[in-house]
């Protein structure tokens, strides 16, 4: 019986896996691109997010952004998303490392990161399921794309590195990644500096 009830939970997790898989893939044929969000995991990899499929095939690089996903944020952080894919397209805005300050694109500042090699490797090994860049989804962005993070700021647009920033926005980002961004975005490694004394790391 316990056998019989296993297989019956596999196909249905297999056909769940071929349904979504489809989904996207028709939503990257119409659009172009399309965005999954996410808060699964355990523990400390339970952060939601926000990922883009299928950026990639045109423009070389996929997005992501850890932002409150529940009720009406995952449509604010696809609308943030669709906007720098569209600027990005028509040549209107540089994908570089820098905060935007563009209302075309959001009322607030954002912090725009470019992950370099080891970094973006760290994120989709310590996310693979998240950004599922180990299953049957990796086909819909290309293995060699740069992985472009947005960082949020809070209600009054203050970044996360800023000890101002408010309520959770400042432990939303991973804090070693926030300070990363700020060290290569602004050239002060405050924060960097703040979580190796914090975690006594020489």
């Amino acid at each position: 019986m316990d056998d019989f009830l296993k297989k019956i939970k596999a196909q249905v997790s297999d056909k769940e896996a071929n349904e979504h898989v489809k989904k996207i893939g028709e939503k990257i044929k119409k659009f172009g691109h399309t965005i999954s969000g996410t808060v699964d995991g355990k523990g400390s990899l339970e952060r939601p997010f926000a990922h883009t499929f299928g950026a990639s095939f045109t423009l070389g690089f996929e997005l992501i952004c850890f932002f409150p996903i529940k009720d009406k944020g995952l449509k604010i952080v696809g609308t943030i998303f669709n906007k720098i894919i569209e600027l990005a397209k028509s040549k209107e805005l540089d994908i570089k490392n820098q905060i935007i300050n563009d209302e075309r694109i959001y009322e607030l500042p954002l912090a725009m990161l470019i992950l370099d090699e080891e970094l973006q490797k760290d994120i989709e090994k310590v996310w693979a399921k998240q950004l599922e860049r180990d299953s049957l989804c990796s086909k819909f962005s290309t293995n060699d794309h740069q992985l472009i993070l947005i960082i949020a700021s809070d209600k009054d647009g203050i970044l996360p590195w800023n000890e101002k920033c408010g309520s959770y926005w400042p432990k939303m980002c991973p804090p070693p990644i926030v300070a990363i961004a700020q060290e290569v975005i602004t050239g002060n490694d405050f924060l960097l500096s703040k979580l190796e004394k914090d975690y006594k790391i020489n």
